[in-house]
């Protein structure tokens, strides 16, 4: 499992600021789709989703976005993908890593990877430590990359390492063990979780830290996520009431 280092900032000092959200997530869908549309190979799908995933990390950092986790890979795509596309995969994520280094340099981007990242292949694991370690002490956007990723498998890791089944810890207690046994332990809350393609369902993402996200779904293909498309996002979450369970006096509905 992916463990963050003593340079990773606190979890206090990337709280929302007004209206935007201070954690994005984006499940990445519809590449695929896009290639299929087009009469092209799903790598080609593969390849603009890249070039979408440059364009939303820059416009993240311009909206002065805390954080950005963006799922690549779940585990289930590791078992039941064809081989030759997950091999195409693990290189465009190695290669965008090494290719990226001087853009993480001049935006300050803050990398991390999250998953059962040992499985992955060798050149890939490389390129997310190297990556990790260079950027590290960038105080700019952090984003995270979920490969080889699964909610339940991240918590199912985290509940073997917290002895969660300890009987002698009670109520908090439980979710704190927990909590600090996750892939990323200083990872907030998700604000704000965006899923492009048309689906609406959260595909075992970040079950964790999903629990009071606002969702938002568009059919737009996640190669074709512009900058129209972000701000309509950004829009509609700060017309967002949150309440995390308390009762609004000027509203009805919503949580009970």
């Amino acid at each position: 499992m992916s463990r963050t280092g003593d340079s990773q900032r606190s979890v206090e000092a990337r709280q929302p600021a007004g209206d935007r959200p201070g954690h994005l997530g984006f499940i990445m869908d519809g590449n695929g789709r896009w290639a299929q549309q087009r009469q092209l190979p799903r790598t080609d799908g593969h390849a603009e989703g890249a070039e979408a995933l440059r364009r939303v990390l820059r416009l993240a950092r311009e909206q002065e976005i805390a954080e950005v986790t963006c799922f690549a890979l779940s585990t289930e795509n590791s078992e039941q993908r064809p081989a030759e596309e997950l091999e195409f995969l693990y290189e465009l994520l190695a290669d965008h890593l090494e290719q990226e280094r001087e853009e993480m340099e001049r935006l300050q981007i803050c990398f991390r990877a999250i998953g059962r990242l040992q499985e992955l292949p060798r050149r890939l694991i490389d390129a997310i430590e190297k990556a990790q370690s260079e950027t590290s002490e960038h105080q700019g956007l952090v984003f995270r990359l979920a490969v080889n990723y699964g909610g339940r498998a991240e918590m199912a890791d985290a509940f073997c390492s917290a002895g969660a089944g300890d009987r002698s810890l009670i109520g908090a207690q439980k979710e704190s063990a927990l909590a600090a046994q996750l892939y990323d332990p200083a990872m907030p809350d998700l604000d704000l979780l965006v899923r492009t393609g048309g689906e609406m369902r959260l595909s075992n993402f970040l079950l964790w830290h999903s629990s009071y996200a606002e969702l938002y779904f568009t059919p737009v293909l996640w190669p074709d996520f512009a900058a129209a498309d972000f701000t309509a996002a950004l829009e509609e979450y700060s017309r967002r009431s949150r309440r995390f369970g308390s009762v609004s006096s000027t509203t009805s509905g919503g949580d009970a």
